[in-house]
């Protein structure tokens, strides 16, 4: 009796500093004044990358094939934690004599509580979205974009088929 006694006097006691600290679930997410999340500071810092994909990417719904020369890309993204961002980037395609590199003049981005997020950007004068998902971490993320918007001066990009990024 003295036993169940002792048991229960420990379960109360434990209940009560819990009840006098309060419960409270760990946040894996930053907060700021306003209580939004501050889920961009997951991406921040340079990430190095390569891709590779078809430039001047068309479908072709008869024959179903992409047609589009063969092209990779590789360079440099730097993300500052608050939505802004950066590409500084090198891109070859069959049939080129000489790579392009490309810088960007407008960048931004967003991380969603999910993990996944989007880049909008201006690189060689095209609009461009790249959708991608943070993996490992947050030192990697695996991307895919479609350069090109719902103007008609920003299509015919880049179709990118495979691309990754790693923390540098």
């Amino acid at each position: 009796m003295l036993r169940r006694s002792k048991f229960h006097s420990l379960v109360f006691l434990a209940a009560a500093t819990l009840a006098a600290l309060g419960l409270r679930q760990a946040s894996a997410f930053e907060y700021n004044g306003e209580g939004k999340t501050l889920v961009n500071k997951r991406l921040k810092g340079s990430y190095g990358f390569a891709a590779q994909g078809y430039f001047g990417a068309d479908f072709d719904a008869a024959t179903r094939l992409t047609t589009g020369a063969i092209a990779i890309r590789v360079g440099v993204f730097k993300f500052d934690g608050d939505g802004h961002c950066s590409i500084h980037s090198m891109a070859n395609k069959a049939g080129l004599q000489a790579a392009v590199t490309q810088d960007t003049s407008e960048c931004t981005y967003e991380v969603y509580l999910d993990g996944t997020g989007k880049v909008d950007a201006v690189l060689g004068g095209k609009s461009f979205q790249t959708f991608f998902v943070l993996v490992n971490n947050g030192k990697e993320f695996m991307f895919t974009r479609r350069e090109g918007t719902g103007t008609p001066a920003d299509q015919g990009g880049a179709t990118l088929v495979f691309a990754i990024a790693k923390k540098q």
